[in-house]
């Protein structure tokens, strides 16, 4: 860790990540330039990543970062989750730090600056890499469903993919959509949408790890039926491992970082094995080193994303992860970083 990150975490959580933010956007010709290697380099949906890791939803809600992100070492960056609306969220205090577990609490509740800020955005970086926009509807909306049919139409063309999110536990009822006669409508409509336009871009679906593994099967069935293109798997959970029940206070929100890894891991390998590798999946939850990112791979996860650890780890954790990641592919005897996904799973 880096003396700036240690000073950053003597802050309330919420205030470190702007001051990040605004470190990142005005700082960034002062950061290091991302390791590359041959090694690393893969496809995916006719998009070609430099390598396959990526930073989640959560981290650049506004689309302000895309090039600094992408300069120190991201293979794509997936902004948001954005709203047609801006909205504050919910009240503070709203994110809570478990330094003791490489974990963090949050229940932000979609904040962010809305639409049209985030398009400007979009449209002006240069974009030295891939670039995913996270899409959600406005916690006061009446109805969910037109919000994500409303801001698709507006980041598509500007974005490399399209995530739908459908699964934060920190706007009321939006967990709601992953039942089967609202999912349905929602992939229906936007896949439409998607099909009407001159460039087709892939939709990715994050979902919750809280689930079962009958809920997870509808899912995949309405993903191919309506030629979803991958899915996220996971987002933050609203469960609370065993390793954390000595916490002093419960803290309502959802859960990311190391306690949820293994509960993330266990959802990949169950839709890698269902899908027989006919849609892309995305690992995410608990990632904070190159063997996390290899095990995902492993289980397969064509592409894998972190957050939590960033924030206690600092800018210097990609490039490590990165230089390991290439020692792991090589001691296995691959040459690129495709030829690993799902071998621990077959």
């Amino acid at each position: 860790m880096s003396l700036l990150t240690g000073m950053l975490q003597l802050l309330p959580p919420e205030t470190a990540h702007n001051v990040t933010i605004q470190l990142t956007k005005y700082g960034s010709l002062l950061l290091s330039k991302g390791f590359q290697d041959q090694s690393l380099h893969t496809n995916v949906k006719g998009l070609s990543f430099r390598n396959p890791l990526g930073i989640a939803a959560g981290f650049d809600k506004n689309a302000e970062l895309i090039d600094p992100l992408l300069k120190i070492g991201f293979g794509f960056v997936e902004c948001g989750t954005v709203t047609p609306m801006p909205q504050f969220g919910n009240s503070k205090p709203r994110v809570f730090r478990l330094k003791k577990y490489n974990a963090i609490i949050n229940r932000l509740g979609f904040n962010n600056k809305g639409e049209k800020r985030f398009v400007k955005n979009l449209i002006s970086a240069k974009k030295k890499g891939i670039v995913g926009s996270n899409i959600g509807p406005n916690k006061d909306s009446k109805n969910f469903i037109d919000d994500y049919l409303k801001i698709y139409r507006k980041i598509s063309v500007s974005s490399d993919y399209v995530t739908i999110n459908v699964s934060s536990p920190n706007t009321e009822a939006l967990r709601e959509l992953q039942r089967k006669e609202y999912l349905e409508v929602l992939l229906r409509e936007i896949s439409q949408i998607r099909d009407e336009e001159t460039k087709r871009k892939p939709i990715m679906l994050k979902i919750d790890p809280d689930n079962s593994n009958d809920h997870y099967s509808m899912i995949l069935n309405l993903v191919d039926k309506y030629n979803i293109d991958g899915v996220i798997a996971t987002n933050t959970s609203l469960s609370r491992p065993e390793i954390l029940r000595d916490l002093d206070e419960k803290r309502e929100g959802g859960l990311s970082g190391a306690p949820i890894k293994d509960l993330s891991d266990k959802v990949l390998k169950f839709l890698y094995r269902e899908t027989n590798q006919e849609i892309i999946l995305i690992g995410v939850g608990g990632v904070g080193s190159a063997l996390d990112v290899y095990n995902k791979i492993k289980l397969g996860a064509s592409l894998v994303q972190l957050y939590t650890s960033l924030t206690f780890g600092g800018p210097q954790l990609i490039n490590k992860i990165l230089i390991d990641l290439v020692k792991l592919i090589k001691d296995d005897g691959f040459t690129n970083i495709s030829e690993a996904v799902g071998v621990n799973n077959q």
